[in-house]
């Protein structure tokens, strides 16, 4: 999906209103789909952090779709609604003063020049509907007050399209700026959700598709996609009915070590829960390690007695590669000498390969391993190992540079999908326009994360889907299933997340 401007979002407002679709029916969409998304997320918490929603409302086109959010929230829930407004309904105009006319009786609506955390309970949900888009400069009285007050009042807030005094094209402040526990984006995303303080004022990111029609999206420039679930439908379509193991393709996972015994276990698990008909692991034969998985294939590779692999491991590994449609290679393997050795020898493989944890760190101080390559490759760093990966291949310059201009670079000097992970992954290859993720949460902060995502990516390209789709479509699944996790942000670990792998994709798509 693409990104906007705040400029281009107006115009593509304006162009959709005079082709016939009035603004109030608009707004009423949009009040629609973030309704849906607030009842979702308040699902997701104990009862006793949700007895009643305070809706705060401005007084351009954001606080008109608070206003139809707090109908909506009325109508379908028995909570208390409550609107602060920052002005009467006599100063407001056009679809925002129709809206704010049409809140019922039971609705308790005050003007309010100022707020103080007296003003919130325990058990209250705070929608932000204060500034949109069309903020310039400082923040004018009452907004500053107003949204210090929310950050210090330590309950859960839901923004309406952007954090309140977030600029919507640069990601930067305006003084102060709402911190959303959710940020609903509405038409479509903005670029400052994904730069600057964006990232991190957002919270989880949803999206409202209100109808803007695509001979007009179409043509808006944008150097950014933003990754949600409406773009994911499409790769999980039908399966066949005369599928077979052999035809929902073989992953090979390549890993562990005396060190690390359980990473590769957790990427062919990951692999199967994606779809893989098949999943190999491959580790040394001195690794005492037993799978808890039966489906998975389990081979032991000579090592030499050392529990690492060594050039002695690779006529084996060989034989298994042939046999695989794309390869996990790195989790949990360690870099000791012989562990190199072997990976340069068997880095030209003739197999999309997928290069985790270790193996990037072999081939940050080995870039040939990866650049005398002529098959399809995958990069997954976090961000210390993206500034040992731009070391190594010339690209020191860029290690304080932003994440995008980092995973641009890399991919353009590597001819590789490289998958930049961290709070709002980023997906780049040299022949497609880059993705931010906009799913997952701090719970994925967790040892064992990313070999679960390595064996995703391997699963789907095993499956068809080129090296980039598969790159994106994991990631947004594996983030999400993080969201959806059942002990919050900080009890999930890694063994939770491959069980969560087909309840997330069933939730995108009802032929998962």
């Amino acid at each position: 999906m693409k990104t906007v401007t705040s400029d281009q979002m107006r115009e593509l407002d304006r162009l959709t209103i005079e082709s016939g679709t009035p603004g109030k029916i608009l707004m009423e969409r949009a009040g629609e789909g973030a309704t849906c998304h607030i009842l979702e997320f308040i699902s997701t918490l104990h009862p006793s952090h949700v007895r009643r929603f305070v809706i705060l409302a401005g007084k351009g086109n954001n606080g008109g779709d608070a206003y139809v959010v707090a109908r909506l929230l009325s109508e379908k829930t028995s909570l208390p609604v409550k609107i602060f407004s920052t002005c009467s309904s006599n100063e407001l105009s056009g679809d925002a003063k129709l809206n704010a006319g049409r809140i019922p009786e039971g609705i308790s609506c005050e003007f309010r020049s100022e707020m103080n955390k007296k003003d919130f309970s325990d058990g209250d949900i705070i929608i932000d509907g204060l500034l949109g888009t069309g903020i310039s400069g400082l923040l004018r009285k009452p907004y500053k007050q107003w949204i210090e007050a929310v950050n210090a009042s330590g309950k859960p807030v839901i923004s309406l399209d952007i954090p309140s005094g977030l600029n919507g094209d640069d990601g930067s402040t305006a003084g102060a700026v709402i911190k959303a526990d959710l940020t609903i984006s509405i038409g479509l995303p903005k670029r400052g959700l994904f730069e600057g303080s964006g990232t991190e004022s957002c919270g989880r990111l949803r999206h409202v598709d209100i109808g803007i029609p695509l001979k007009f999206t179409g043509k808006i420039s944008s150097d950014i996609d933003a990754i949600f679930a409406q773009d994911m439908k499409h790769f999980l379509g039908r399966l066949e009915m005369n599928s077979h193991k052999g035809s929902r393709g073989h992953v090979l996972v390549i890993g562990g070590s005396r060190k690390y015994r359980g990473a590769p276990f957790l990427s062919g698990l990951s692999a199967l829960r994606s779809g893989a008909g098949l999943a190999t692991v491959a580790t040394p034969e001195n690794v005492h390690a037993v799978p808890k998985t039966l489906s998975l294939i389990v081979r032991k590779i000579s090592d030499d007695g050392t529990g690492y692999f060594t050039a002695s491991s690779l006529p084996e590994l060989l034989g298994l590669i042939k046999k695989s449609d794309s390869l996990a290679i790195g989790p949990g393997m360690s870099d000791e000498s012989s562990v190199k050795e072997m990976l340069l020898s068997a880095g030209n493989f003739e197999k999309p390969a997928v290069f985790d944890a270790d193996a990037l760190n072999i081939i940050s101080k080995q870039p040939s391993i990866i650049l005398k390559r002529k098959f399809p490759s995958v990069l997954t760093p976090h961000p210390g190992e993206m500034k040992r990966l731009l070391a190594g291949f010339g690209l020191a310059k860029l290690v304080d540079a932003d994440r995008l201009l980092q995973a641009r670079s890399l991919a353009e000097k590597t001819n590789s999908v490289i998958v930049l992970k961290g709070h709002r992954t980023v997906i780049a290859s040299k022949k497609c326009t880059p993705a931010v993720n906009t799913s997952g949460s701090p719970a994925l902060s967790t040892a064992g994360s990313g070999d679960v995502l390595s064996g995703m990516i391997a699963s789907f390209i095993a499956q068809g889907f080129s090296p980039f789709a598969a790159s994106v479509f994991a990631v947004f699944i594996h983030g999400l299933a993080g969201e959806n996790g059942k002990f919050g942000n900080r009890g999930l670990i890694a063994d939770d997340l491959p069980a969560l792998i087909p309840v997330t994709m069933k939730k995108i798509s009802p032929f998962a």
